[in-house]
């Protein structure tokens, strides 16, 4: 271990400050945006600063996007989510130093831990939540050991606050709520639930907004969750298991020296928080998402910490160091590249098969460019996915076009169809009951969609000629193909 020596002997100013501004190049140059819900944040974002020639597809929070919008507008590029990202993420590092007792270990373990790097560059809510939940932990352990009401309230407000940027923070504060609150007083619970509520209010009081309805982001959310548990999504098209490299992607993830948390004397000195952690894993393995480390990492360190000898501190350095110096390749590469390994967990799967490629984002933009400038002022078809639209409104940045539409849309509009999704529970009683009782639910197109279907003459296909009734293909580019309504 004497290179570690060496290491940590050197002017760890200067180390700190190239990791910041290696982390701060890999973000910011960068094509990769995530791999998961880009959209959902960017696009509303997007929509709010008068910026996306689309209708909104987003089924999460709409809180971040619409507070990020100001600054889009000035920017008129995605980079400030990724500035936002950085920000949150070095204050959820210093956070977790300073709860720590300004404890250095933590300092460097969060530098270098892996999921801080993974998540950097991601056009995410996320990184806030997990600011906002790691205060809340550190209140509501507050609390337990004090019982001042205060600290409480604060908690209570934070977990609000981290719920209502990123709904997936839901089920982390459920199992939060169960390890802390099982032998507390009664209204302390209820005081605890209604000052949550009290930290949803922005979330709900733009949902009530924009929606007329405070809670259809909460509905809408949990909707999907079922939806995707039971019918594999709306579109038939998610899949129930995941494969083992996704599993193993989040074991190397996590600190190594885990376990050591689960003693029998920490079970008995820490045991809430070892339940909080405990059922939070069990969540991990219904829904194996790197992402969701990054609410845990913090508190998971600020109780392994004290546990760990020097040597095994160092160990845990060399681990994060190697794994997070894999998690920046595929970022690297798609500074001027495209590759089939995105993100860390592709490097698992499909190191035998590695592909490098010009770089798709530059081209799609290109291809929409040319398009545009010749057919200027136009509402356009995309297909032939249902929300490919949503990927080509997403890189489109000008006032030359009326539209992107999908083309689930406009064949609903074809067939005089309102429905995207409908599912019917009703189950058969087994004997002779008069009465029968059933739920429905499902999701239609928006009863004020005011696009002008008839008058729509071009479609856009990604990969393929658009499959739309009575299109014909009129000019291939280089990644899409414009096709034109016959008259």
């Amino acid at each position: 271990m004497k290179i570690f020596d060496k290491f940590l002997s050197l002017k760890k100013n200067w180390i700190i400050l190239l990791l910041l501004i290696l982390l701060i190049s890999v973000t910011l140059l960068t094509t990769y945006e995530g791999s998961t819900d880009v959209g959902d944040y960017s696009d509303v974002a997007k929509y709010f600063s008068g910026d996306l020639n689309a209708d909104i597809r987003s089924s999460h929070s709409y809180l971040y996007g619409f507070l990020v919008s100001p600054l889009l507008s000035l920017f008129d590029n995605f980079l400030i989510f990724k500035i936002l990202s950085l920000i949150f993420l070095l204050l959820l590092t210093y956070s977790a130093f300073w709860i720590s007792g300004k404890n250095k270990k933590i300092f460097w373990l969060m530098i270098l831990s892996p999921v801080v790097w993974y998540m950097a560059p991601w056009i995410n809510s996320i990184q806030l939540s997990s600011l906002l939940f790691l205060w809340a932990y550190f209140f509501i352990k507050k609390y337990d050991k004090t019982e001042k009401i205060k600290s409480l309230i604060l908690s209570g407000i934070l977990m609000g606050l981290s719920w209502g940027f990123w709904d997936g923070a839901l089920f982390l504060l459920i199992a939060l709520f169960l390890a802390f609150f099982y032998n507390k007083k009664f209204y302390h619970s209820i005081l605890f639930v209604l000052f949550l509520f009290v930290g949803l209010l922005p979330k709900l009081i733009l949902d009530n907004y924009l929606f007329n309805f405070a809670f259809i982001g909460i509905l809408r959310y949990l909707s999907g969750i079922i939806t995707a548990a039971f019918f594999q999504g709306v579109y038939g098209t998610m899949g129930s298991s995941f494969p083992f490299v996704t599993f193993l992607s989040l074991l190397l993830f996590l600190p190594f020296f885990t376990y050591k948390l689960f003693s029998k004397e920490d079970w008995r000195d820490n045991k809430k928080t070892l339940i909080f952690l405990f059922l939070s894993f069990l969540i991990l393995l219904k829904n194996p998402q790197i992402r969701y480390l990054l609410l845990l990492t913090p508190i998971i360190l600020l109780e392994l910490i004290p546990k760990l000898t020097e040597k095994q501190f160092r160990k845990q350095i060399a681990i994060f160091s190697v794994i997070s110096l894999l998690v920046i390749i595929p970022y690297a590469i798609q500074i001027n590249y495209s590759t089939n390994i995105e993100e860390f967990s592709s490097i698992l799967s499909k190191f035998n098969n590695i592909e490098i490629s010009e770089n798709k984002n530059i081209i799609f933009q290109n291809d929409i460019k040319k398009i545009v400038e010749e057919f200027p002022e136009e509402t356009f078809i995309v297909g032939n996915e249902n929300d490919n639209f949503q990927k080509i409104s997403h890189l489109y940045w000008g006032d030359d076009v009326k539209e992107f539409v999908s083309i689930e849309d406009y064949n609903l509009f074809l067939n005089n169809q309102t429905i995207l999704f409908e599912k019917t529970f009703m189950p058969i009683p087994n004997i002779q009951d008069r009465r029968q009782i059933w739920i429905s639910g499902g999701m239609s197109k928006n009863t004020h969609d005011n696009t002008d279907y008839s008058s729509i003459k071009y479609g856009i296909g990604i990969g393929e000629p658009i499959d739309a009734e009575n299109f014909s293909l009129i000019r291939k580019y280089d990644l899409l193909y414009l096709s034109e309504k016959n008259n």
